[in-house]
Protein backbone atom coordinates (compact mmCIF):
# COMPACT_ATOMS: atom_id res chain seq x y z
CA UNK A 1 0.00 0.00 0.00
CA UNK A 2 1.57 3.65 -1.30
CA UNK A 3 2.33 6.33 1.72
CA UNK A 4 -0.66 8.31 0.76
CA UNK A 5 -3.07 5.80 1.43
CA UNK A 6 -1.44 4.29 4.22
CA UNK A 7 -1.60 7.93 6.13
CA UNK A 8 -5.30 8.20 4.83
CA UNK A 9 -6.30 5.13 6.94
CA UNK A 10 -4.56 7.25 9.68
CA UNK A 11 -6.66 9.91 9.23
CA UNK A 12 -10.00 7.67 8.88
CA UNK A 13 -8.69 5.60 11.74
CA UNK A 14 -8.48 8.72 14.06
CA UNK A 15 -11.60 10.18 12.69
CA UNK A 16 -12.92 6.81 13.36
CA UNK A 17 -11.75 7.91 17.48
CA UNK A 18 -13.78 11.30 17.44
CA UNK A 19 -16.37 9.90 18.56
CA UNK A 20 -15.05 8.26 21.84
CA UNK A 21 -14.41 11.21 23.38
CA UNK A 22 -15.27 11.53 26.90
CA UNK A 23 -18.68 13.11 26.15
CA UNK A 24 -19.88 10.65 23.92
CA UNK A 25 -18.11 7.33 24.90
CA UNK A 26 -21.63 5.83 25.86
CA UNK A 27 -23.37 6.84 22.87
CA UNK A 28 -20.22 5.29 20.58
CA UNK A 29 -19.85 2.03 22.62
CA UNK A 30 -23.42 1.65 21.79
CA UNK A 31 -22.78 2.53 17.96
CA UNK A 32 -19.94 -0.04 18.26
CA UNK A 33 -21.85 -2.91 19.25
CA UNK A 34 -24.87 -2.67 17.04
CA UNK A 35 -22.56 -2.12 13.89
CA UNK A 36 -20.67 -5.63 15.13
CA UNK A 37 -23.55 -7.55 15.13
CA UNK A 38 -24.02 -10.34 12.54
CA UNK A 39 -25.48 -8.68 9.51
CA UNK A 40 -28.44 -10.24 7.73
CA UNK A 41 -29.39 -12.17 11.38
CA UNK A 42 -31.92 -10.77 13.85
CA UNK A 43 -32.02 -12.58 17.45
CA UNK A 44 -30.34 -16.04 18.08
CA UNK A 45 -29.06 -18.01 20.59
CA UNK A 46 -26.49 -20.76 20.23
CA UNK A 47 -26.95 -22.77 23.35
CA UNK A 48 -23.71 -24.78 25.03
CA UNK A 49 -25.39 -27.94 23.45
CA UNK A 50 -25.54 -27.23 20.16
CA UNK A 51 -28.66 -25.62 19.93
CA UNK A 52 -29.40 -22.76 17.65
CA UNK A 53 -32.39 -20.81 17.82
CA UNK A 54 -33.80 -17.41 16.31
CA UNK A 55 -36.23 -15.21 18.26
CA UNK A 56 -38.32 -12.16 17.31
CA UNK A 57 -37.21 -10.75 20.46
CA UNK A 58 -34.60 -11.37 23.05
CA UNK A 59 -33.91 -8.85 25.79
CA UNK A 60 -31.06 -8.34 28.38
CA UNK A 61 -32.68 -8.55 31.57
CA UNK A 62 -30.86 -7.20 34.85
CA UNK A 63 -33.89 -6.21 36.97
CA UNK A 64 -33.04 -6.14 41.02
CA UNK A 65 -33.26 -9.21 43.23
CA UNK A 66 -33.41 -11.26 39.71
CA UNK A 67 -30.33 -12.87 37.98
CA UNK A 68 -29.26 -11.69 35.04
CA UNK A 69 -30.73 -13.59 32.20
CA UNK A 70 -32.09 -13.17 28.58
CA UNK A 71 -35.54 -13.16 28.17
CA UNK A 72 -37.19 -14.59 24.71
CA UNK A 73 -40.07 -13.55 22.87
CA UNK A 74 -41.19 -12.32 26.12
CA UNK A 75 -41.74 -15.41 27.88
CA UNK A 76 -38.86 -17.93 28.17
CA UNK A 77 -36.11 -16.94 30.54
CA UNK A 78 -32.56 -17.76 29.51
CA UNK A 79 -29.40 -17.96 31.75
CA UNK A 80 -25.84 -17.41 31.27
CA UNK A 81 -24.90 -20.91 32.01
CA UNK A 82 -27.31 -22.27 28.76
CA UNK A 83 -25.74 -19.82 26.42
CA UNK A 84 -22.49 -19.88 23.87
CA UNK A 85 -23.36 -16.79 21.93
CA UNK A 86 -26.14 -14.99 21.38
CA UNK A 87 -27.25 -11.58 19.04
CA UNK A 88 -30.38 -9.23 20.16
CA UNK A 89 -31.08 -5.93 18.50
CA UNK A 90 -28.08 -4.71 20.72
CA UNK A 91 -25.05 -6.65 20.30
CA UNK A 92 -23.77 -10.04 19.94
CA UNK A 93 -22.18 -11.18 22.72
CA UNK A 94 -19.92 -14.80 23.00
CA UNK A 95 -19.23 -16.65 26.66
CA UNK A 96 -15.57 -16.12 27.90
CA UNK A 97 -15.99 -19.47 29.06
CA UNK A 98 -14.97 -20.65 25.65
CA UNK A 99 -11.86 -18.60 25.64
CA UNK A 100 -8.65 -19.62 25.45
CA UNK A 101 -6.73 -19.07 27.93
CA UNK A 102 -6.33 -15.39 29.95
CA UNK A 103 -8.75 -12.99 31.28
CA UNK A 104 -10.69 -12.19 34.65
CA UNK A 105 -13.24 -13.64 35.96
CA UNK A 106 -16.67 -11.26 35.65
CA UNK A 107 -19.87 -11.07 37.46
CA UNK A 108 -20.62 -7.44 35.55
CA UNK A 109 -23.78 -7.43 33.65
CA UNK A 110 -23.81 -3.66 32.66
CA UNK A 111 -23.61 -4.38 28.79
CA UNK A 112 -24.01 -8.17 28.37
CA UNK A 113 -24.91 -11.03 30.96
CA UNK A 114 -22.33 -11.93 33.12
CA UNK A 115 -19.11 -13.61 32.03
CA UNK A 116 -19.44 -12.57 28.70
CA UNK A 117 -17.74 -10.69 26.22
CA UNK A 118 -19.53 -7.82 23.83
CA UNK A 119 -18.43 -7.55 20.13
CA UNK A 120 -17.53 -4.18 19.23
CA UNK A 121 -15.65 -4.75 15.75
CA UNK A 122 -16.40 -7.54 13.24
CA UNK A 123 -13.95 -8.03 10.78
CA UNK A 124 -10.74 -10.14 9.83
CA UNK A 125 -9.73 -9.10 13.16
CA UNK A 126 -12.71 -9.35 15.62
CA UNK A 127 -12.33 -7.29 18.86
CA UNK A 128 -14.54 -8.10 22.31
CA UNK A 129 -14.33 -6.10 25.52
CA UNK A 130 -15.55 -7.65 28.54
CA UNK A 131 -16.36 -5.77 31.86
CA UNK A 132 -14.36 -6.72 35.13
CA UNK A 133 -14.04 -5.58 38.70
CA UNK A 134 -10.53 -4.33 40.43
CA UNK A 135 -11.16 -3.25 43.64
CA UNK A 136 -13.67 -0.40 43.41
CA UNK A 137 -13.23 0.21 39.73
CA UNK A 138 -14.85 -1.15 36.99
CA UNK A 139 -12.92 -1.53 33.92
CA UNK A 140 -12.89 -3.33 30.44
CA UNK A 141 -10.85 -6.10 29.24
CA UNK A 142 -10.06 -6.61 25.17
CA UNK A 143 -10.14 -9.58 23.54
CA UNK A 144 -9.10 -10.62 19.91
CA UNK A 145 -10.42 -13.02 17.32
CA UNK A 146 -8.85 -13.26 13.46
CA UNK A 147 -11.96 -14.47 11.62
CA UNK A 148 -14.43 -16.13 12.89
CA UNK A 149 -13.77 -19.26 13.73
CA UNK A 150 -10.60 -18.98 15.07
CA UNK A 151 -9.97 -19.38 19.05
CA UNK A 152 -10.39 -16.03 21.12
CA UNK A 153 -8.25 -14.77 23.15
CA UNK A 154 -7.23 -11.98 26.01
CA UNK A 155 -4.99 -8.83 24.71
CA UNK A 156 -1.46 -8.89 25.33
CA UNK A 157 1.03 -6.85 23.64
CA UNK A 158 2.72 -9.80 22.47
CA UNK A 159 -0.32 -10.99 20.85
CA UNK A 160 -1.35 -8.20 19.30
CA UNK A 161 1.95 -8.22 17.42
CA UNK A 162 1.82 -11.30 16.73
CA UNK A 163 -1.47 -11.00 15.09
CA UNK A 164 -1.24 -7.90 12.88
CA UNK A 165 2.92 -8.96 12.11
CA UNK A 166 2.14 -9.62 8.64
CA UNK A 167 -0.31 -6.20 8.13
CA UNK A 168 2.43 -3.29 8.45
CA UNK A 169 0.31 -0.81 8.04
CA UNK A 170 -1.48 -1.35 11.32
CA UNK A 171 1.84 -2.82 13.02
CA UNK A 172 3.25 0.88 12.20
CA UNK A 173 0.24 2.40 13.54
CA UNK A 174 -0.15 0.31 16.60
CA UNK A 175 3.60 0.94 17.73
CA UNK A 176 3.61 4.57 16.54
CA UNK A 177 0.79 5.43 19.07
CA UNK A 178 0.45 3.05 21.70
CA UNK A 179 2.05 5.11 24.53
CA UNK A 180 0.24 8.34 23.44
CA UNK A 181 -3.84 6.97 23.03
CA UNK A 182 -5.72 5.54 25.96
CA UNK A 183 -5.21 1.77 25.23
CA UNK A 184 -9.38 1.60 24.41
CA UNK A 185 -8.61 4.08 21.54
CA UNK A 186 -5.45 2.68 20.36
CA UNK A 187 -6.73 -1.04 20.16
CA UNK A 188 -9.87 -0.12 17.93
CA UNK A 189 -8.22 1.90 15.36
CA UNK A 190 -5.65 -0.79 14.84
CA UNK A 191 -8.01 -3.36 14.65
CA UNK A 192 -9.88 -0.85 12.19
CA UNK A 193 -7.14 -0.60 10.33
CA UNK A 194 -5.90 -4.15 9.68
CA UNK A 195 -9.51 -4.20 8.55
CA UNK A 196 -9.51 -1.90 6.24
CA UNK A 197 -6.20 -2.63 4.57
CA UNK A 198 -7.42 -6.61 3.90
CA UNK A 199 -10.58 -5.89 2.92
CA UNK A 200 -8.51 -3.38 0.23
CA UNK A 201 -6.45 -6.21 -0.56
CA UNK A 202 -9.09 -8.61 -1.80
CA UNK A 203 -10.64 -5.81 -4.30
Amino acid sequence: MNRVLHNLLIFLALSFLSSCSTGRHSFSRIEQMYEAREKGKNCFVQFADGRFKQYRSLELVRALGQAPHLLADNNTRIYPDEVLCYQNADHYAISSQGFLIGGHLSKISSETLPGFAVRIMKGKLNVYVKKYKNGARILDEFYFQQGNRREVLVYTPELMDALIKNMPEALEFYNAYRKHLPKNRDLIATAYIFNQTYMASRK
